[in-house]
């Protein structure tokens, strides 16, 4: 798992074992689903960190560029990641070897094991060994709340080597400890997915 990759860690896993949820008694409902999600690398909230980048990079181009940038990386205002769960991916995701599997590929350097703790839960827990990314213990959960809504928690700390001026010129310096805290929401918003692509 490469340096670039890093805001997509949580997200992958999370994605994969989210999915393997589904094996569980609840199914999602097909449709519009919109996730929104929260990320503490070292205490510090990255969602707003790089809200903080996107605007200092915008405040730096010409008008028509700028017009241009905010174009292309969509409303500051929009809320959530937005994914389109068909019916065809819905039964897809109730195979819990493929899932598994998929993670297994996305994170070829981690360890996941995954235990069910009730009807709709789960609990996983592994380790990485990535020298060229994150090494270290992680932990979390999945439930299924409902047809229409999904809970997931991610928990991290090792070591990966952070770019400077990621976290900040008031963060202090990093010696590659990170401790990550990942919390997620997803909901059922539509049966119209509208242009978001399918998953």
């Amino acid at each position: 798992m490469h340096l670039s990759r890093l805001a997509l860690f949580c997200s992958l896993s999370l994605s994969a074992l989210t999915s393997h949820a589904n094996s569980l008694d609840t199914l999602p409902e097909p449709g519009l689903w919109i996730s929104e999600s929260t990320t503490l690398i070292n205490g510090i909230d990255m969602q707003a960190r790089m809200r903080e980048m996107r605007e200092n990079m915008l405040k730096s181009l010409p008008p028509e560029q700028r017009a241009m940038a905010e174009e292309m990386l969509g409303s500051e205002g929009q809320v959530g990641e937005r994914q389109c769960i068909t019916a065809d991916t819905a039964q897809t995701m109730a195979d819990p070897e493929a899932l598994l599997a998929d993670a297994r590929e996305n994170m070829p350097n981690c360890d996941l094991k995954v235990e069910q703790v009730s009807g709709d839960a789960l609990q996983f827990s592994g380790q990485c060994n990535d020298p060229d990314g994150f090494t270290g213990d992680l932990s979390g959960s999945v439930q299924i709340v409902s047809s229409r809504e999904m809970r997931s928690t991610f928990n991290g700390n090792g070591s990966y080597a952070l770019p400077a001026g990621l976290m900040g010129n008031s963060a202090e310096a990093s010696d590659g400890a990170v401790k990550l805290e990942h919390s997620q929401v997803s909901r059922w918003t539509a049966q119209d997915c509208g242009n978001t692509p399918a998953l």
